[in-house]
């Protein structure tokens, strides 16, 4: 009897689930997603109209040979199409240039849009192979409302007010979402930069030319490093002015890959640590060992990565509660940005464009003065800032999820873990059919993930693996 598989979500793991759902000739596939006629890209990988001055403003954090292993290939046999796109912004490091001459495409940081062309590419051949084989397969540009059972089957209620039934559902709708502060939406306060371009645009234009006309960005991490570049798309160099909140006061480090590639580190970590203090406080005394002797992000993060992978968790930190509490802290000692960015950041913040408040945010009140306050906490006390424009760039909130996710966990059919979500080796859910994925995922199986899973390329590796099992 024809089966029919449904996947849910847009992006490049409901792309992954799509290309790789076990499906035989007669059977039906349905992907319904916002953003489907685009499957892969999602919003991470989303492209501008061609006339949308920020079009290719963003960059891959990191280079394009640790995105995909095939990305560099797919970039070599479309170069001119590609430097193009590139070459729409110029600004880039010495480094970037010289990788350039060489044609050393597995260094670069590209725009994030050309890496969703290579995942439409990968995608529409998954699909066409599908079809080819005898597979009906649709896409359905909706949202899912609703998901229940239905006998041994389940119901979907679309948001345009149909239903449908399916066999098996894959879950990919991302998340966690990003962390909120209040009332932090407003003509002038934005949740966050991807989808709201053109808005922020508008609302930078009455104040481009006030020398108080100060971007405030609630955060250091890469998303902040996207709102420089969108500034740097939407006003000469001169007028910009960013003030970035941030507790720490730190910025993520690039990724440089080196010619020749330095090696990765070979951690020595010594365990099993009896709890998560134990074990961090190793990370940070090896990692300052191998900084002394010259590595870089690159080198620590690709060696810690492969390490943690082949050795698991569980062999360093014997109690799973413990390994539960290092996911955050260990992340954070990784972060990587892209290269460009954090060297023009640099440089605008040496001559005084770009200053870093060292502050918690409280709260953010979005007012209908078109001007937003924040109240934030500093090691001098509570205050508040106001600004004409102000971007959230704080990151995702492991305890926050988008409406689907949100609606899986209050019904128990995925189980909440620490600062997470936990499903089957095969990606399973507690309800048969049903399997779930995204960067929310903390636990898979047995094994608890040591770096939150924001790489594509691991993403697939775990719906691969999955398919192969059933």
């Amino acid at each position: 009897m024809a089966r029919h598989h449904v996947v849910i979500g847009d992006g490049a793991v409901a792309a992954a689930f799509a290309a790789l759902a076990p499906l035989d000739p007669g059977d039906a596939l349905t992907v319904v997603g916002p953003g489907s006629g685009q499957l892969g890209r999602g919003l991470a990988y989303a492209d501008h109209p061609p006339d949308a001055p920020w079009r290719d403003a963003y960059l891959l954090n990191s280079p394009a040979g640790t995105v995909d292993p095939a990305f560099p290939d797919w970039v070599a046999e479309r170069w001119p199409e590609v430097a193009a796109r590139k070459a729409r912004h110029p600004r880039g490091t010495a480094f970037d240039a010289d990788a350039i001459a060489v044609g050393d495409h597995a260094a670069l940081f590209l725009p994030r849009a050309v890496f969703g062309d290579y995942l439409r590419d990968r995608t529409d051949a998954a699909l066409a192979a599908h079809h080819a084989r005898g597979v009906r397969v649709a896409l359905r540009p909706a949202i899912v409302t609703d998901l229940a059972r239905d006998g041994d089957r389940f119901r979907l209620t679309l948001s345009d007010g149909r239903q449908m039934q399916a066999d098996n559902v894959d879950v990919a709708t991302g998340g966690p979402a990003t962390a909120r502060f209040g009332a932090d939406t407003g003509p002038t306060a934005f949740e966050q930069p991807y989808g709201n371009e053109a808005a922020i645009a508008a609302a930078l234009r009455p104040h481009s030319l006030r020398p108080d006309a100060v971007v405030l960005c609630l955060g250091a991490n890469a998303a902040m490093l996207d709102v420089l570049r969108l500034l740097q798309c939407l006003l000469p160099e001169f007028l910009i002015r960013m003030a970035v909140l941030s507790p720490s006061g730190l910025l993520p480090e690039p990724l440089i890959w080196t010619r020749p590639r330095g090696a990765p580190v070979t951690p020595g970590l010594r365990g099993p640590y009896p709890d998560a203090e134990g074990f961090l406080a190793a990370v940070d005394a090896d990692l300052a060992a191998h900084r002394a002797k010259g590595a870089r992000m690159a080198e620590l993060r690709r060696g810690y990565r492969t390490y943690l992978d082949h050795v698991g968790l569980a062999t360093l930190i014997p109690d799973i509660d413990q390994r539960r509490r290092v996911i955050g802290p260990l992340d954070r000692r990784f972060r990587r940005g892209t290269a460009d960015s954090l060297a023009d950041f640099d440089r605008l913040h040496h001559a005084g464009q770009i200053r870093i408040i060292r502050a918690k945010v409280d709260y953010v009140v979005a007012g209908a003065d078109r001007t937003t306050r924040v109240r934030v906490t500093s090691p001098d006390g509570s205050s508040d800032l106001s600004a004409p424009i102000v971007i959230n760039c704080a990151g995702p909130d492991p305890q926050a999820h988008e409406l689907m996710t949100a609606g899986l966990i209050s019904r128990g059919w995925i189980e909440k873990v620490g600062q997470g979500l936990r499903v089957g080796a095969r990606l399973e859910t507690r309800i048969p059919g049903l399997r779930y994925l995204s960067p929310a995922v903390t636990e898979i199986g047995d094994e608890v993930i040591a770096l939150p899973l924001y790489d594509v390329d691991r993403l697939t590796t775990y719906v691969r693996r999955a398919s192969r099992a059933i």
